[in-house]
């Protein structure tokens, strides 16, 4: 076995980092990176996540501005060689993310907060004793624009200290897992960052980035037929109406990879739904969170998903607007009976929920399902490291 085919090269580069260190890599030197938000952080000033250390900046958020809130140094540990080989087309890894972003979006996950990498701002060498050379030449605020009344409110602050056991938890996974919770995790963080200013879109990726997990979900031995009778029992009415069961079953067998699709997205949901918020808005503007009116709600969102993706349909601008608040928190679900908007309008039933309430739930699942993942088992430097 060559020294490249020891190596996991198809995964991310904050998975890898971690990676090179346990195939015992020398230590190369050292890299210090920071990461912007709107919302500050608290609590402890340092988190120790080997080959990475995390630590408060003390930034303090303006409204409407950004500042640097955590500062992720990174201890480098590189093979002496490239680990890319070039003989053939590989994007099983590609998450087309840096380093210290990729961390910035599993961080952003953990706290619910907007979390973005300006790039690094300090090098350090090999030498121990080494305090490092400041570098700012590729270092930039990330571009972000606030809204007067936000669209999807997120916590002024947040503490640091949790970010620990998640981090260390992900440098743990597979190679697979880690790949699937990267690019979940920027889906969620790149919603929050576009949600004040393209609501539309923040909904597309909240959606993908539970349809990223529910990639990793399987359906084994689903028969077509009874999966579509599950899904779309109106249409499975009208096929066997119009031709019996045969009927039913020639065309599940040619809709089973869309209806496949759909089922793991709901079933992902309904695996990994976190329960309802532990503040709540008066009853009134409440979803309802028992899984039969939750799976109702959440389905037609991924239905405006569709038609806003297949068929160029808006979503319902009310579900686009910032959330009233009644009582201590803010509305779940738009209130009112109907609502209208240039030449369209809505029923309530209509109209599911929130932006932030979605994104409360997908949030959630990312989670619960990252909660769920069994760590890797240790590789030693003979073991097999496909992952």
């Amino acid at each position: 076995m060559s020294d490249q085919e020891e190596f996991n090269v198809s995964a991310p580069w904050s998975w890898n980092a971690s990676h090179f260190v346990d195939r015992g890599c020398p230590r190369i030197g050292g890299s210090e990176f920071l990461l912007y938000s709107d919302s500050g952080a608290i609590g402890g000033l340092e988190a120790s996540c080997p080959p990475y250390v995390l630590t408060n900046c003390l930034g303090l958020p303006e409204s409407g501005r950004l500042a640097p809130v955590i500062a992720v140094y990174l201890d480098d540990h590189r093979p002496d060689f490239d680990v890319q080989p070039m003989d053939k087309t590989d994007t099983e890894g590609w998450l087309n993310l840096s380093l210290d972003d990729e961390i910035a979006c599993l961080v952003s996950v953990v706290a619910g907060v907007r979390l973005r990498s300006g790039g690094p701002v300090r090098r350090f060498t090999a030498e121990p004793t080494d305090r490092g050379t400041p570098g700012f030449y590729t270092h930039r605020v990330p571009d972000w624009t606030a809204a007067t009344r936000p669209i999807y409110p997120t916590p002024r602050k947040f503490p640091l200290e949790p970010v620990t056991d998640w981090i260390n938890g992900y440098l743990a996974l597979s190679r697979e897992d880690a790949v699937t919770l990267v690019r979940a995790a920027r889906q969620f963080r790149d919603a929050l960052w576009v949600a004040d200013t393209d609501p539309e879109l923040a909904w597309l990726l909240l959606v993908s980035a539970v349809e990223v997990i529910a990639g990793r979900e399987t359906l084994k031995d689903v028969d077509p037929a009874e999966l579509l009778q599950q899904e779309m029992p109106a249409l499975a009415e009208q096929l066997v109406e119009a031709g019996g069961s045969t009927h039913l079953e020639a065309v599940a067998e040619q809709l089973v990879s869309i209806v496949k699709a759909t089922a793991r997205f709901m079933s992902c949901m309904g695996k990994y739904r976190p329960g309802p918020p532990e503040i709540r808005p008066e009853e009134y503007a409440q979803v309802d969170w028992e899984w039969a009116p939750l799976k109702k709600a959440i389905n037609l969102v991924y239905r405006y998903r569709s038609e806003r993706l297949h068929a160029g349909v808006p979503f319902p601008q009310p579900m686009c607007y910032p959330p009233m608040t009644s009582g201590a928190a803010l509305d779940e679900r738009p209130s009112g009976l109907a609502a209208a908007a240039g030449n369209a309008s809505w029923m309530a039933r209509d109209l599911p929920m929130h932006l932030h309430t979605f994104g409360y739930i997908v949030r959630g699942c990312l989670l619960n399902w990252w909660k769920s993942l069994p760590a890797a088992a240790a590789e030693g430097p003979d073991s097999d490291a496909s992952g």
